[in-house]
């Protein structure tokens, strides 16, 4: 599973979503308003272990390739 968390500087608001396009579309919005906000992606494993898979970039790619891991090509 994938958690997305969005920060709003200007409000001190924060956002927990559990979609990237979601995520993407509150932070939008907030910058539409005028809103400085930075979101990153965790993703959670079922044994409850977490890895930090990045910032949300609102234009290009969001796969991430994760260190320490068999992972051999980008993705989450």
């Amino acid at each position: 599973m994938t958690q997305c968390l969005v920060y709003d500087h200007m409000t001190k608001e924060s956002e927990c979503f559990f979609t990237l396009t979601a995520a993407k579309k509150w932070m939008r919005e907030r910058q539409k308003q005028g809103h400085e906000v930075e979101g990153s992606r965790i993703k959670v494993y079922s044994n409850g272990d977490t890895v930090n898979c990045g910032k949300i970039r609102l234009t290009g790619c969001n796969k991430s390739l994760i260190a320490n891991t068999k992972q051999t090509k980008a993705g989450y």
